[in-house]
């Protein structure tokens, strides 16, 4: 059996700003969500914004529309990360979206939907456990209330972007920039 490690953010003044919203319930969702995502391409490594508009993460998205059935579809999603040697934080979070977005009308704007939720959820979890019974969360209920509200704002965001006509990786790219700077403008 195994243990989990929460590896926190880094201790930057950006991060420090979105541990206030953590902490003070006056500060909207939108304004934390917002803040997340500034500290998020602020950091000194790791960027995720950079990891989600990679090719390959466009990728995932689009093997939906192939796929008969969730389970060919994760069969499909291991197969071209391991042929693309590209596995990486945001593969994995472009996997969980895809799942959730298999059956959907539109499965590839439900997918880029959630693959913004997904990856605010990432971004939250480092580090609001450590605030709970200390910040605004009272609970771990409430802790989970909260992130789901933050997540939910970022897949709305997204939904309000358009999507490229055609998906190629500059336009990809360019779409992820899109609602990247969107979630930054939406707290204010």
């Amino acid at each position: 059996m195994g243990t989990s490690v929460n590896q926190s953010s880094p201790r930057t003044l950006s991060w420090n700003a979105v541990q206030s919203g953590y902490r003070d319930p006056r500060v909207p969702v939108e304004r934390v969500a917002a803040e997340i995502w500034r500290a998020a391409g602020n950091q000194p490594k790791g960027n995720i914004a950079e990891l989600l508009a990679r090719p390959i993460v466009a990728t995932v998205g689009e093997l939906i529309s192939s796929a008969r059935s969730a389970a060919e579809l994760v069969q499909k999603y291991a197969f071209v990360v391991a042929d693309s040697k590209q596995a990486s934080l945001a593969t994995d979070i472009a996997r969980r979206a895809a799942i959730q977005s298999f059956g959907a009308s539109q499965p590839f704007k439900a997918y880029a939907e959630r693959l913004f939720s997904e990856a605010t959820s990432y971004l939250v979890a480092r580090d609001l456990p450590g605030f709970v019974g200390i910040g605004r969360a009272k609970d771990v209920s409430q802790s989970l209330d909260f992130a789901t509200q933050i997540a939910n704002h970022a897949s709305t965001v997204a939904a309000a972007v358009n999507l490229p006509r055609q998906v190629t990786p500059e336009s990809w790219a360019a779409h992820v920039r899109n609602v990247v700077d969107a979630l930054r403008r939406s707290g204010r």
